[in-house]
């Protein structure tokens, strides 16, 4: 569609010809088995994005062991077993023409052991208000092991085929954890200085290449934390620097910790999030993914045009309507279903599984992924009761 020419425009970017420029943002649902291997819901969900004309699905918040996880029915891979599953979902996803992109992760000091069951860890002692569990501050051998967990699951994720293996450096998880001045308070080799910050990125990148020099890398990094002492685009440049030289694909740009959590609302709100991705642009030629509030194919699209970035993500707009793109593409865009969440901030959470009793992961739109056998009634929203609140959203 010539409206649309740019998004729906391929992008090469290095040795890979991707089907267009939209990406799905990192994204868990909170689903695997407890031993962290995908499940057939987990599978059903991201084929589901994959067959509606998307040009790079992104499996989000995968750990790279049991410690890193966010809850106990999240992804984590690593050990043997998880191959089959592993494969079997990227595959659901490349069968439709999309890339695959695999997100590695570590909750770090962001984790709960509510949730996951597991000791709370970090690059020094530190508590997220609210929940005020203190992160215990890892030793170095144990830094050491957790470099070895990221560049062995980068490895299964290779192996299994996916097209891109992500690094998850941003919101205070843990590999941020240690970038952050005002998160790291370390006074040895992996504290203080920049160069010492920034080491345990470095070492991770440096253990995948001895192993395998062709595993396509990419990051999430922070465009702003929004507090004093935390990451930025311009305290991150000599990173980007490295990563540039080792040939990192690309970069998709966020923003906000947990205990900034307003300001990164208001961000997303403002189109700050996409000022940090056109700033990345500024010093570096590795492709760039503008995301944080894109509610529609016509933003993305000017987003392309204003040379904000080369590639733009969606998440909650496409959990509640997955056929955005392909109703996009068919001039059916009256047709869409909108994220209420992106209408008025807190209206809705069903797809924040952390915020749920029961910690499960829906939304409630009439077009929206259903999961089968779940253990409660997903509260789905019929398409005139949808349109009622439409109407009535600045009332509610």
């Amino acid at each position: 569609m010539k409206k649309y020419k740019n998004s729906l425009s391929e992008i090469t970017i290095k040795d890979l010809v991707i089907q267009n420029r939209i990406l799905s943002s990192p994204l868990s649902i909170n689903s695997s088995d407890r031993d962290g291997c995908a499940s057939p819901k987990t599978i059903s969900f991201f084929e589901n994005l994959a067959q509606n004309n998307l040009g790079i699905v992104t499996i989000g918040g995968t750990a790279v062991n049991p410690q890193g996880r966010n809850t106990v029915n999240e992804m984590w891979v690593g050990d043997k077993m998880h191959l089959p599953a592993l494969i079997q979902l990227r595959k659901s996803i490349q069968k439709h023409g999309a890339k695959a992109t695999l997100q590695l992760s570590h909750v770090g000091p962001q984790g709960n052991t509510k949730y996951n069951e597991q000791e709370v860890v970090g690059s020094s002692e530190y508590a997220i208000p609210e929940i005020n569990i203190i992160a215990r501050s890892l030793e170095i051998n144990e830094i050491e092991n957790i470099e070895n967990d990221f560049v062995k699951a980068a490895i299964m994720g290779w192996e299994a085929g996916f097209d891109f293996i992500e690094f998850q450096m941003a919101h205070g998880y843990l590999i941020h954890s240690f970038l952050s001045k005002y998160l790291n308070k370390r006074n040895d080799i992996y504290g203080q200085s920049e160069q010492n910050r920034f080491r345990i990125v470095k070492n991770i990148i440096n253990k995948i290449k001895i192993k395998n020099k062709k595993i396509r890398l990419c990051a999430r990094i922070s465009g702003d934390d929004f507090v004093k002492n935390g990451l930025n685009i311009d305290n991150l440049s000599n990173l980007i620097k490295f990563m540039d030289l080792n040939n990192f694909y690309y970069y998709t740009v966020t923003a906000g910790i947990y205990e900034t959590a307003k300001q990164k609302y208001i961000s997303i709100k403002s189109g700050d999030y996409w000022k940090f991705a056109k700033k990345l642009k500024t010093i570096t030629n590795t492709t760039v993914v503008a995301q944080g509030g894109i509610t529609s194919i016509d933003q993305g699209e000017e987003l392309l045009k204003e040379g904000v970035c080369d590639i733009f993500g969606m998440c909650q707009s496409l959990i509640a309507d997955p056929k955005i793109v392909t109703k996009t593409i068919s001039g059916l865009e009256n047709e869409i279903y909108g994220c209420v969440a992106h209408l008025k901030v807190g209206l809705c959470h069903r797809c924040r599984y952390l915020k749920q009793k029961d910690v499960s992961f829906d939304c409630i739109t009439p077009v929206s992924w259903k999961p089968t056998d779940y253990p409660k009634k997903i509260r789905n929203i019929n398409s005139e009761k949808w349109k009622k609140i439409l109407t009535n959203i600045d009332k509610i």
